[in-house]
């Protein structure tokens, strides 16, 4: 029997308990060995949405009954069953509280403290969208696909699934950016991002790779796998055939998609996605708005390109071009001039053709170094030939590709080169095409102006092949067409080619233009453009490109 001063004590240390249980920042959750409910403070109260004058007695179960058998239930009881204290964190989705929990064992039941930490849940899926999602489209990142290729690339090598990645490339997307600003742009991605959603299976991911790039991935495409990857592609492909409704305007465009599949093989990502990158450009180059399948021919391919390129830099650096000469003729047989035509004399395959390796000198801008050496050299031949009353007359034709005739500075090269070697700027004709002159009309008609007051002429090369524009032809310092060789032959087999090379030398007259036939052969075409009024004519007729000793010794016999 308890004396009235233990009675007292013993209510005094319930109060302060209580109070401080109350007190506290976390909520208190107090349950019998019955799992009755038999204390919960104000902060618990607060929390569970309920009043303990309502639960007090009553069955946690009773009272959370979608906690039967998840994971509070499964804590709680191995907290009792093994008396160990349990902390765990997890989310009750009746009250949408994400709780961080600890759980104490005793002999009076369970102790239970926990607290909403709703609130830094939210924060730490903010930071892991901001680092797996894009910001704009919503979609997975290119760090989250790198993640998951990972795990698919694995799964393949393990159980020989076969899956797949799409390289997407919207076609002339630069054009809304230009045209209408970036912000519409960025409506067009997130438009293209939903309906590339719609277009796939539940278990692919669409990710946004960049910029205007998207790579879908396929995983588990089952036994008939080209033909799945196959048909998703066309769906995705489908999906822009409707209009894109871009800020009240309607907006067409398409893409074009590389797909590499992958299964038990040894690749690794980057080579899976470059593979897909590689077959997505082939789409492109068939015509855009297609899909293309990466094949290894493509590798083989772009392996020869970057030997090419690489031995390209070794080559301007090992001064390994030369120049040869074909000599140009008037219709008598009499020598006119040279056409510089660079060669690459490789040290272990020899003299390359420029059809090789000219495109890839365009594309990596060697061009520039290359179109230099070009130039100055052809320039230092006329300074040569000024002292020979035999070469004084000649003229020397450098052919200008459109990088280099493009540069801010290409007026001011030219100029330098006839300075530095003392070239007669009349001898000297730059031969353009047609395309090149379509570029930036103004800028062209300028820059030919400048250097054609300072004695340069200029001819368009392989005339009639690109897209000509007469209103454009008048108002440039031309002085030369040069009939493509494809006519001249075309006219020989009777073709359409004779009735256009009346068209260019009528226009050539016109205009006080000389007319030059290329690639005459035969005795019977250099008839048949001397019959029709051409000036000059080049071509192995007269003599293939020379070699610089050997066109001493051609010169030697006019």
């Amino acid at each position: 029997m308890q004396g009235p001063h233990e009675s007292h004590a013993e209510a005094l240390q319930a109060a302060v308990l209580t109070a401080t249980l109350e007190s506290i920042s976390d909520a208190v959750l107090m349950l019998g060995h019955h799992w009755e409910i038999r204390y919960m403070n104000g902060n618990a109260e607060r929390l569970t949405k309920v009043k303990r004058g309502d639960v007090t007695g009553r069955s946690v179960w009773d009272v959370f009954p979608e906690a039967v058998g998840g994971p509070y239930y499964r804590a709680y009881h191995k907290a009792i069953e093994t008396n160990t204290p349990v902390t765990f964190e997890e989310h009750y989705a009746p009250l949408d509280l994400w709780t961080e929990i600890r759980a104490y064992p005793s002999e009076e039941g369970l102790t239970i403290y926990f607290r909403d930490i709703s609130d830094r849940k939210a924060t730490e899926a903010e930071i892991h969208r901001l680092a797996f999602y894009d910001k704009l489209t919503g979609l997975p990142n290119r760090q989250l696909l790198l993640d998951r290729m990972e795990h698919a690339l694995a799964l393949g090598r393990r159980t020989g699934r076969v899956g797949a990645t799409l390289f997407i490339d919207l076609d002339n997307f630069k054009n809304i950016n230009d045209t209408r600003g970036h912000d519409k742009g960025d409506t067009l991605l997130q438009l293209v991002a939903d309906r590339f959603n719609d277009a796939v299976r539940s278990c692919d991911t669409v990710a946004r790779f960049g910029g205007d790039e998207f790579v879908v991935l396929l995983e588990d495409l089952g036994a008939n796998a080209e033909a799945q990857a196959q048909e998703i592609s066309s769906k995705l492909l489908l999906a822009f055939q409707a209009p894109f409704e871009v800020a009240g305007t309607e907006h067409y465009t398409s893409a074009s998609i590389g797909v590499a599949l992958f299964g038990r093989e040894t690749a690794g990502i980057e080579e899976i996605l470059q593979r897909a990158d590689l077959a997505m450009y082939q789409a492109k180059a068939a015509g855009r708005s297609a899909i293309c399948f990466f094949d290894p021919v493509m590798q083989s391919r772009v392996s020869a390109r970057a030997a090419m390129e690489a031995d390209l830099r070794r080559a301007l650096a090992n001064q390994e071009f030369e120049l040869h000469y074909q000599p140009l003729a008037g219709m008598t047989g009499e020598l006119a001039g040279v056409e510089a035509l660079v060669r690459w004399r490789h040290p272990e395959r020899g003299l390359i053709s420029p059809i090789e390796f000219i495109p890839v000198a365009e594309d990596t801008n060697m061009i520039l170094p290359l179109g230099r050496w070009v130039l100055t050299e052809a320039c230092r031949l006329l300074s040569r030939w000024a002292n020979d009353q035999r070469t004084a007359s000649l003229e020397v034709a450098v052919n200008v590709s459109a990088i280099q005739f493009h540069r801010p500075d290409f007026v001011e090269q030219v100029l330098a080169a006839l300075s530095q070697t003392g070239a007669r700027p009349d001898r000297l004709r730059l031969e353009l095409t047609e395309s090149l002159l379509l570029k930036d009309v103004e800028g062209t008609v300028e820059k030919m102006q400048r250097l054609r007051a300072a004695g340069v002429r200029f001819a368009v090369d392989d005339f009639g092949t690109g897209y000509s524009s007469l209103s454009y032809l008048h108002r440039l310092p031309i002085s030369q067409l040069k009939i493509d060789r494809s006519f001249i032959w075309d006219a020989s087999r009777g073709g359409h080619g004779a009735a256009i090379v009346r068209m260019i030398v009528a226009l050539g007259k016109t205009l006080e233009m000389s007319v030059l036939a290329e690639g005459v052969e035969t005795a019977e075409q250099l008839a048949f453009v001397t019959e029709e009024g051409c000036h000059y004519y080049q071509g192995y007729l007269f003599s293939k490109p020379l070699p610089y000793n050997e066109l001493v010794a051609f010169i030697a016999r006019y």
